[in-house]
């Protein structure tokens, strides 16, 4: 009985472990790169919104060039 036991845990162990490793196995993402992709995304969509120099411009740039980073960073799956 006491072998029976002992085979059982040993086998469950072994499941667990197993189910554990293809977690570990995942690609890990180059987050710096997928970084500086946004950040170029954000800098083209702020020069792109940059249309005149008037007082409410500025606002408009960062608005533009913050809501394309953000959205890079989400499909990207990163956090923003």
């Amino acid at each position: 009985m006491l072998n029976a036991r002992t085979l059982s845990t040993l086998g469950l162990l072994v499941l667990a472990l197993g189910s554990a490793r293809p977690a570990d196995a995942a690609p890990k993402k180059d987050t710096d790169a997928i970084r500086a992709e946004c950040f170029r995304q954000a800098n083209e969509a702020a020069s792109a919104a940059a249309g005149s120099m008037t007082s409410g411009a500025t606002a408009m740039r960062n608005s533009a060039g913050y809501s394309a980073y953000r959205d890079c960073a989400r499909k990207n799956g990163i956090r923003p």
